[in-house]
């Protein structure tokens, strides 16, 4: 059976573990950890991972620790990454003793640890999918035509399901929409039986569907009869023909809104990555008629509840507001389409591209990225208008989130040159917020302090806490700000043009405040010009 990319650290240091598991999650790797031997065992016979990152102490206490961890699989040998901590004096020893495979130091750098993690699992899986067939990707010119079709959305779907069947072989792919309680799901779309368009399905009877609702990120099981996960459905699922499963996210503003299904009964188990790198673009592009239905069937009920309200009333307005959040997805779906090409064009041999044409490319990117932030922003504002903007209220480390989000721009940062400080002195920092909105907030924060940061610039992260609230501030090495334009730089539309001439679409920071507001929080802006700029959100820490 090949392993799984599923990656367990065993480590006592919750501090790293968080690092770790940041890094590699950010790269959609499965990420579980635990403290010690007893635990790590139970762990490794229950997950199958695919790589196991161990922290170098343990084996000073126990000298035999991988070959007891990899007692615990008959089916391969299990890699084993010593996790070495600063100034180790005793490396070559430690590793010569304990049997790892490779090593990895602190601080750790997200690049190199996520090759050496990856070196480990990919050698295990490719052999299974290298003979699987390559994709055409002329299929996207069809997905383009289906987003500029005069089709319903439930059109759309059902188009995109049935030509994935003509492209990849399956034994069923079909789409379904999950519900906000996610208990149950619809089937929006399938291709080998459009009957059952419509039908109802409990999720706990799709402990897949569960996985990937649970944490947003994709599902790959090679062989559905050995896979954990499937334990409990599994005199179920081998009565339907198929024997592997992969099951990708359909994502909306952080919220899984459902699901790209795809079941194969071949010869050879498993997927290639082409085939799931395929599968996932034409989901994102599926998304956005998958969001629209869904928006159809709560504004049809919306319509009949307002037809005879007065003209300006708040259910009217609401309406409204719904309509024009279906038109933002509706340009999402070009902009998706739009952006997928873009992405192929600038992947399919750019090194026979001459100067002129990578530029021209590269304007391309930055137009489309430029699009995306747009529409993403006015879909942002127009739920917000319409009142559709759902806060799912948790305790949450301020710090911790932040830390893992900032992750996700690293690599921004480093092809702009900017250093990222973070300075904080307390171990947590509470807040009670929504986790995904409140990433939101970071993300357009980050935006703008990268946009007027100079290449070279740095920066800064400063967090604090009181008894009733919670601070971020974002400070970067820009121009700064007038003081004429400080008291309407959160209005909407409101915007300056950055040191190389960008400009914003000035919802960002609009949209900021309106987050925030409905935390019951406050957010502020401070600079004097020519010495950057202070911008600073807070966040009760109670209810």
């Amino acid at each position: 059976m090949p392993m799984s990319e599923r990656v367990l650290i065993v480590e006592s240091n919750g501090l790293i573990c968080n690092q770790v598991e940041s890094i590699l999650g950010a790269a959609g790797l499965q990420v579980h950890c635990c403290g010690d031997l007893i635990s790590a065992t139970s762990q490794i016979r229950r997950l199958r991972p695919g790589v196991i990152l161990l922290a170098a102490g343990l084996i000073i206490s126990e000298p035999t620790i991988c070959q007891q961890l990899r007692s615990c699989v008959s089916e391969s040998r299990l890699p084993i990454i010593l996790l070495v901590p600063p100034h180790q004096t005793d490396l070559e020893s430690c590793l010569c003793s304990s049997d790892a495979d490779d090593f990895v130091c602190s601080p750790f750098q997200s690049e190199e640890l996520l090759v050496r993690v990856l070196s480990q699992i990919k050698p295990q899986i490719q052999p299974q999918v290298a003979a699987l067939p390559s994709v055409d990707y002329r299929f996207l010119a069809g997905i383009s035509d289906l987003a500029n079709a005069d089709l319903d959305s439930t059109q759309v779907l059902q188009r995109v399901v049935t030509a994935i069947g003509q492209v990849i072989e399956v034994h069923r792919c079909s789409i379904t929409m999950v519900r906000e309680d996610d208990q149950f799901g619809y089937v929006m779309a399938s291709n080998d039986d459009p009957e059952l368009n419509g039908l109802k399905i409990d999720l706990a009877k799709y402990p897949e569907i569960q996985e990937t609702i649970r944490t947003g990120k994709p599902i790959f099981i090679d062989n559905i009869c050995k896979h954990p996960l499937m334990e409990g459905v599994r005199p179920y699922i081998e009565k339907l023909g198929f024997n592997s499963l992969l099951v990708l996210p359909m994502v909306d503003r952080q919220r899984v809104i459902g699901v790209l299904v795809v079941r194969t009964a071949r010869s050879l188990e498993g997927f290639a990555a082409e085939e799931i790198s395929f599968c996932q673009l034409v989901a994102n592009v599926a998304t956005s008629a998958l969001r629209f239905a869904r928006l159809a069937s709560q504004q049809d009920n919306t319509e009949t509840q307002v037809q005879d309200a007065e003209p300006l009333d708040d259910a009217n307005f609401t309406a409204r507001g719904a309509r024009l959040d279906m038109a933002a997805h509706d340009l999402r779906v070009l902009v998706s389409v739009i952006d997928g090409y873009c992405m192929l064009l600038q992947e399919s041999e750019p090194e026979n591209f001459s100067s002129q044409q990578t530029e021209f490319v590269d304007g391309l990117m930055m137009g489309c990225r430029r699009l995306v932030e747009l529409t993403n922003n006015l879909l942002d504002s127009s739920r917000i208008e319409s009142g559709n903007l759902e806060l799912e209220i948790e305790d949450t480390d301020l710090r911790k989130m932040i830390e893992a989000a900032s992750q996700d721009i690293r690599p921004l940062l480093q092809r702009r040159g900017i250093k990222l400080d973070i300075k904080c002195r307390q171990e947590q920092v509470p807040a009670r917020c929504d986790v995904e909105n409140i990433r939101r907030v970071f993300y357009n924060l980050m935006s703008n302090a990268i946009k007027f940061t100079p290449t070279g610039g740095t920066i800064e992260l400063h967090f604090k806490t009181d008894d009733k609230s919670s601070y971020v501030s974002v400070l970067d090495s820009g121009p700064g700000i007038a003081a004429d334009l400080l008291p309407t730089l959160f209005d909407d539309f409101s915007h300056k043009q950055s040191p190389d001439g960008q400009h914003g679409n000035g919802l960002g920071l609009s949209i900021c405040k309106r987050i925030v507001d409905a935390h019951h929080g406050r957010i502020w802006a401070e600079s004097v010009a020519g010495q950057g700029s202070r911008f600073t959100f807070c966040l009760p820490t109670t209810g």
